[in-house]
């Protein structure tokens, strides 16, 4: 039986284009997360005050978060990316940004990024932050662990390495980033208190 071509391949297509539809419909859309500062932070104090300057070095995150896909510990040794659960933009940027943005409430202090020529000679601390782990394990419990360095303008540094934990779930991912979001709270207002009694 001959088939005539001008009909078969509109009909082929509409069967590709129906068949691609219903694949398409059972993969459900991926989910975009970020971390946010801490809500509650207001304004800061009214009128014009001295703030110490911190130079905020690039957070460094360990290679096994520093992708899109949020990972979590399924088991020791054992670990889960999501294709479908991910990060709005890169951990490691939406780290620092977070940092500076509660620091810049909390101590209160001017962080910049970089030492510019403008501030060299104002510059009062220099921070930088090391994180060791950012991930939700079995139990449902989201850690952060961390070590930071605090370089005074006289060249004295203050070390601590840090952990954090908060409930969180085993699948609901909306959950889990609130509670990685409380850990990275934490370490801002620990690393705040240091800041502030240091430039006392």
């Amino acid at each position: 039986m001959r088939i005539n071509r001008p009909v078969f391949l509109p009909l082929l297509s509409v069967l590709l284009l129906s068949l691609a539809a219903c694949v398409g419909g059972t993969t459900p859309p991926s989910q975009f997360y970020m971390l946010e500062p801490i809500s509650d932070l207001g304004h800061g104090p009214a009128g014009a005050v001295k703030k110490p300057i911190v130079i905020l070095s690039p957070v460094r995150v360990p290679h096994y978060v520093d992708r899109p896909q949020i990972v979590t510990a399924t088991g020791k040794n054992v670990y889960q990316l999501s294709e479908l659960n991910r990060w709005a933009e890169a951990l490691d940027h939406n780290i620092n940004r977070v940092l500076a943005q509660n620091l810049t409430f909390l101590v209160p202090a001017e962080v910049v990024f970089s030492n510019s020529s403008n501030t060299a000679e104002r510059v009062k601390f220099r921070l930088s932050v090391n994180i060791l782990e950012f991930h939700v394990d079995p139990r449902g419990q989201a850690g952060l662990k961390a070590q930071w360095r605090i370089t005074r303008q006289d060249g004295t540094a203050l070390n601590r390495q840090v952990s954090y934990q908060a409930p969180a779930s085993t699948t609901d991912y909306s959950v889990m980033v609130r509670a990685l979001n409380e850990c990275l709270d934490r370490l801002s207002r620990d690393l705040a208190a240091e800041l502030h009694d240091l430039a006392v």
